[in-house]
């Protein structure tokens, strides 16, 4: 139920920062990660990492693909 609550989530917002999903969802990065990685896989969901540099922590993105696509995930 919760996977597909993460997925109409996404879709709704086409594009989510991780820290708003874990807000959201009132869950840890750690029990979040296997159900994006579930979605990944369906093909709709692409993770993108913002990397900003050596002195910032990464920022995490999930963005809604309308048409299924392998999965993958992209650093910035």
């Amino acid at each position: 139920m919760i996977l597909k609550r993460l997925s109409s989530y996404i879709e709704m917002h086409q594009y989510v920062e991780e820290s708003r999903l874990l807000t959201a969802f009132h869950i840890s990065r750690e029990g979040v990660a296997p159900m994006l990685a579930i979605l990944m896989k369906q093909g709709h969901v692409q993770k993108i990492v913002n990397s900003r540099g050596n002195k910032l922590k990464a920022q995490v993105f999930y963005s809604w693909q309308k048409n299924k696509v392998i999965p993958l995930v992209t650093f910035l």
